[in-house]
């Protein structure tokens, strides 16, 4: 059966009975109907337009007979299809009363909108089914703003994150700058009295000596920073992990629509709250997820899922999982470590900072490659007060 075969056309005796209704009450609907900002919609038992007013004709592009034709899920983006046939069904079967929701219609001239939904159920007089009523605003502009000013907060996030690399980066620079200039220049001062005729053994062995304690001095100063992430004591507070998963969501937000992947969340409700430092495990989230972002940037079906659950030796686990172009086997155990990317303008820091920010919180960061495509990225941290 094709569409035609069920939309609803001027004789159908639905479209008559509504209309006989809404002419018996024809002062009342029809200021509703010639309302100037507000797009009013009536859609049948089988989700087709039974009408639409000008308003919403104008805010869709197709005349009211051409809507007839349709349903609200022929203008629904298909990532968005799936919540909205559920809505609409439990509407009609009586589960739920009405229902409102942000989203997205696709105009005949292929133009993307927002919008703001308000869906109520009405009763068919004929018995025949249930009638849902639709009122709409176009919201675009709103949700426009909304984007740039999105796009404002993720680009100051990263440029913060940019800052304290580079901060980082120049302090290391400046401690390993005297020990390696040391160890170049006894080098060249060893190999001068080395290569002198006769040799200047003893000068030699000297500049050697100054070699060792520079190279010891250098060691010295990795292991500081290493300290830096592993042993220092965090400014620690209990978190609220489903929380900062939706506030890190919120702040990347302007990207997953401008790539127009498709979001799906499973928090657990149940888990309980951890002892961390906010802003690192903020850093850690931002990271995982951006990754995930920008892995899918090249794939037709972008999917990521963000999960939180309690395990039973008392750790809750978040993985951020993607349908981007995965991990190559060999190099799923290298991901971690310092300086090593796959990425053409990569620093090769940021999983490795990942890592120990989670090591420091007491807790264990890990990747593997998702069953179907993809790449799956999974942390745990234990529950209560941190030790």
């Amino acid at each position: 059966m094709t569409k035609e075969d069920v939309a609803p056309q001027e004789g159908d005796g639905r479209f008559v009975q509504l209309e006989r209704e809404l002419r018996a009450n024809e002062d009342r609907w029809g200021a509703v109907f010639a309302n100037p900002f507000m797009g009013i919609s009536v859609v049948d038992k089988n989700h087709y337009f039974l009408m639409t007013n000008s308003t919403y004709q104008a805010m869709v592009g197709y005349t009211n007979d051409e809507l007839k034709k349709l349903t609200p899920l022929d203008i629904t983006p298909a990532s968005e299809r799936e919540i909205n046939r559920t809505l609409f069904s439990e509407l009609q079967q009586g589960k739920r009363q009405h229902f409102e929701l942000v989203k997205r219609l696709q105009r005949k001239d292929g133009k993307l909108i927002w919008v703001q939904l308000y869906v109520f159920r009405i009763a068919d007089r004929a018995a025949t089914g249930q009638h849902t009523f639709g009122m709409m605003f176009d919201i675009t502009e709103k949700m426009q703003a909304q984007d740039a000013l999105q796009a404002a907060q993720a680009e100051l996030a990263r440029s913060a994150h940019v800052s304290r690399m580079g901060a980082m980066t120049a302090s290391i620079a400046h401690e390993m700058n005297q020990p390696l200039g040391a160890i170049v220049a006894n080098a060249n001062a060893g190999l001068r009295w080395v290569k002198r005729i006769p040799p200047a053994i003893d000068r030699a062995l000297e500049c050697f000596e100054q070699i060792v304690r520079a190279g010891q001095r250098a060691a010295d100063v990795l292991e500081g920073v290493r300290a830096m992430f592993k042993s220092k004591k965090l400014a620690t507070v209990p978190i609220d992990l489903n929380q900062l998963i939706n506030e890190v969501l919120t702040l990347v937000q302007g990207a997953v629509k401008r790539h127009d992947i498709t979001v799906r969340t499973e928090l657990d409700t149940a888990i309980m709250s951890v002892t961390g430092n906010r802003v690192q495990l903020q850093q850690v989230l931002f990271n995982l997820i951006t990754n995930a972002v920008e892995a899918m940037e090249t794939v037709a079906d972008r999917t990521m899922l963000v999960k939180s659950e309690h395990e039973n030796s008392g750790q809750v686990r978040v993985t951020v999982e993607d349908s981007g172009t995965g991990i190559e086997p060999q190099h799923v155990d290298k991901i971690f470590g310092s300086f090593f990317t796959t990425k053409a303008d990569g620093m090769g820091m940021g999983l490795s900072i990942c890592r120990s920010i989670i090591e420091s919180h007491g807790g264990r960061l890990w990747a593997s490659s998702n069953r179907s495509r993809g790449a799956v990225f999974q942390f745990t941290l234990p529950t209560g007060p941190s030790t």
